[in-house]
C-alpha cells in the first residue's frame, strides 16, 4: 500500500491550477494571489487549487460553456454575484463567447432569478464589455420612465 504525500498532491494541484488560471484569465496567478495576501492568503491558494486545478481541468465542458454557466450562476446570485460576472465576462470572451451569447444567457436568468436581478447582471456585463455604455442602466431606465419617454416598459 503506497502512502500519498498530501503536500505533493497540493503542489501538483497548485501548479496545474496556476497554469490553468493564467491560460484562462490572462492574469498572472501571483497577481491574483496578491489580492488575498493581507487578509486570507490560504483562500487564494484554495481557489487556484480547487477551482482551476480541479474543476477547470475537467473535460466534461468546453471552456466557453463553462464560462457562460459561471456567468449565469453569478447572475442568479444577484448582488453577491456581480463581481463574479465582472471577472468572468472577459474570460468568456477570451474563450470565444460572443456579446450576444453573454447577454442571451443573462436574459435567460430573468426567467428564474427575476427581471431586477437580470437587469443588474446585464448592467454589470455591459460595464465590462462597453465601459462607456448605458446599456441596461437601471438609473437610465428610471429616468426615461420618469420623463415619460417610456410607458409600460415600451419606448415611445
Amino acid at each position: 500500500m503506497s502512502v500519498v504525500n498530501s503536500s505533493e498532491v497540493s503542489k501538483d494541484r497548485f501548479a496545474r491550477g496556476s497554469a490553468t488560471f493564467a491560460a484562462v484569465t490572462g492574469i498572472p496567478t501571483e497577481a491574483y494571489l496578491d489580492g488575498f495576501k493581507d487578509s486570507s492568503p490560504d483562500f487564494g491558494r484554495y481557489v487556484i487549487e480547487w477551482v482551476f486545478g480541479d474543476v477547470y481541468s475537467r473535460t466534461d465542458l468546453d471552456l466557453k460553456t463553462r464560462e457562460l454557466v459561471i456567468i449565469a450562476a453569478g447572475a442568479a446570485l444577484g448582488a453577491t454575484g456581480i463581481d463574479v460576472i465582472k471577472f468572468h465576462v472577459p474570460t468568456a470572451v477570451r474563450a470565444g463567447a460572443t456579446r450576444d451569447q453573454i447577454f442571451g444567457v443573462l436574459t435567460q436568468v430573468a426567467i428564474v432569478a427575476g427581471v431586477p436581478t437580470a437587469i443588474a447582471a446585464i448592467s454589470a456585463a455591459a460595464q465590462v464589455l462597453e465601459p462607456h455604455s448605458q446599456v441596461a442602466d437601471p438609473l437610465l431606465f428610471t429616468g426615461l420612465l420618469r420623463d415619460g419617454l417610456i410607458r409600460d416598459g415600451v419606448a415611445g
